[in-house]
């Protein structure tokens, strides 16, 4: 048995540290961590076009957002409405250019930039491996910083507060929106880790004989917090 196939069947749990052996899993079935039950990998049916197919149409409804308005507000008389590309405009008219800034960036360039990502990944498009490794890295680090739906649930919220002052209603943008922040999440989680990585990189090898069943750290092993790869300390 070569060194890569020895290492590419274990998996360190990110939680508890233990070695696990992966089993051979069948579509939509998960292979658990058998001491603290975290999910390690799962195992998707049409893993390349099914997140294809959720990231084209979250993009669809982020352009569709865009372009229409998002919300509207009526106080004594005086209507008025706001497009989502508007927000970071006032923001910086009000001199809040750091929240305007933080808007376009967070709210909707990182997650644009991440479905982008996932579709170039996950379909082979013909890249460098280096070139692949390295926007595979700025997606799983990028992923948790991408907030529509932590922005959604504020406009949520803002609802509740601003009805007592007025008439508050919802623009053509605003469904558009809320199928992007689900659409988006769907598309992340469509997405495993480990076989996007598998099938960027082959695992480095392992010299030492694993010992499933015992924490990484008795072991001198570590995992990669980007790539799961089981890795020696040193």
């Amino acid at each position: 048995m070569c060194d890569h196939h020895h290492a590419a069947r274990h998996i360190l749990c990110r939680q508890c540290d233990l070695l696990v052996a992966l089993p051979q899993l069948e579509h939509r079935q998960k292979a658990t961590c058998p001491r603290c039950g975290t999910t390690l990998t799962t195992s998707w049916d049409a893993p390349r076009q099914r997140p294809t197919a959720y990231a084209l149409v979250a993009l669809f409804m982020l352009l569709l957002a865009n372009l229409f308005p998002f919300i509207y507000m009526k106080v004594g008389g005086i209507s008025s409405e706001i497009e989502l590309l508007e927000i970071p405009n006032v923001l910086f008219t009000e001199d809040y250019a750091s929240l305007g800034t933080f808007f376009l960036l967070f709210v909707q360039l990182v997650p644009a930039f991440c479905l982008v990502t996932i579709l170039l990944l996950v379909n082979r498009v013909g890249m460098p491996s280096g070139l692949k490794a390295f926007l595979a890295r700025i997606l799983f680090h990028l992923k948790t910083w991408g907030m529509a739906e932590i922005f959604l649930a504020g406009v949520l919220v803002s609802f509740v507060k601003l009805m007592a002052y007025g008439d508050i209603g919802i623009g053509l943008s605003f469904i558009p929106w809320c199928m992007f922040c689900l659409l988006q999440l769907r598309t992340f989680q469509c997405v495993d880790r480990r076989w996007l990585w598998d099938d960027i990189a082959p695992m480095p090898p392992i010299k030492q004989p694993l010992k499933v069943g015992v924490s990484g750290l008795r072991q001198g092993l570590r995992s990669c917090s980007c790539c799961t790869a089981v890795l020696a300390y040193g």
